[in-house]
């Protein structure tokens, strides 16, 4: 039991350290492609910006409305943190020491798992922009997430069940970029970022939320974004940390470079566009699986 929970000490530890210069990386690169100067102020290169940007937001104050539970309030925010750290159990970096069968399953129940923390993050805080923005982001993953789980048994059924030894053809880049459009919508990046439209939304389902509910929603946040990147890695790269830098990069470039899709047209296009092509190409992969 202490061997546990000092395992996930030690991996708390290690995501508020990549998530910290994550984001100053992130900074970098967006000012560079907007050609201008990211943070370089404090200390060399801006390397402490980070750090004290963490201090900051804990120093912030967290204010409650007379009708809040604070049970509640903060139970979200750490039940979803939480979720993004078991994820990180599903790498095969983690089978040895964990010893969990059927992680594709596992892997499928957590992300579906995440939705209801944004569904009730946004209902808990008791304000009707949080409320909006919650609804907005729950049916976002509704509208994905059917796709998302074919395309993962589709690559499944053809490729293997833990480790993906993909060819680099016009299939592997096929697959690569239909998972990365749902990686982009499962994290809420741009050109999907509707959950957290600033111009509309007021920051969606976390307006509320300041303080040390808001450091662990953002920790959930960025910490998602690298457990997907290495995901990415493992299933069309074969675990190559350069190629987690890599994908990591073009999530920041694709920011930097789309606006925000209309939302119509992303149910329109997952829905509509993407499943029928999907379950046709489900069933295919399945019939040569079998036969």
């Amino acid at each position: 039991m202490l061997g546990v929970v000092m395992f996930f000490l030690v991996l708390i530890f290690l995501v508020l350290q990549a998530v910290a210069f994550v984001t100053l990386y992130e900074r970098h690169l967006l000012g560079g492609s907007q050609e201008r100067v990211g943070p370089n102020k404090v200390s060399f290169w801006g390397l402490a910006q980070a750090i004290f940007d963490g201090i900051k937001l804990l120093k912030k104050e967290v204010s409650l409305g007379s009708f809040y539970s604070l049970f509640y309030f903060m139970m979200v925010p750490s039940f979803s943190f939480f979720i993004m750290l078991m994820l990180w159990f599903v790498l095969p970096y983690f089978y040895s020491c964990v010893g969990v069968e059927y992680m594709v399953l596992l892997f499928m129940c957590l992300v579906g798992v995440t939705t209801y923390g944004l569904l009730i993050s946004g209902i808990v805080s008791k304000c009707k922009y949080g409320f909006l923005g919650s609804m907005r982001a729950s049916s976002q993953s509704l509208s994905y997430e059917v796709v998302f789980y074919i395309i993962v048994l589709c690559m499944l059924s053809g490729l293997g069940l833990y480790y993906f030894d993909f060819s680099f053809s016009l299939v592997s880049v096929t697959w690569f970029l239909f998972f990365f459009i749902m990686v982009l919508s499962e994290l809420g990046r741009a050109p999907f970022d509707f959950a957290k439209g600033e111009s509309e939304l007021v920051s969606g389902y976390n307006v509320e939320y300041s303080g040390v509910p808001f450091v662990l929603l953002f920790l959930k946040k960025y910490g998602s974004l690298l457990f997907y990147s290495c995901l990415m890695s493992v299933f069309f790269f074969f675990s190559s940390l350069f190629f987690v830098f890599l994908i990591f990069s073009l999530m920041i470039f694709v920011r930097s470079s789309y606006p925000r899709y209309r939302y119509d047209k992303l149910m329109f296009f997952f829905w509509i566009i993407l499943m029928p092509f999907v379950l046709i190409l489900l069933y295919f992969v399945v019939g040569v699986w079998i036969y």
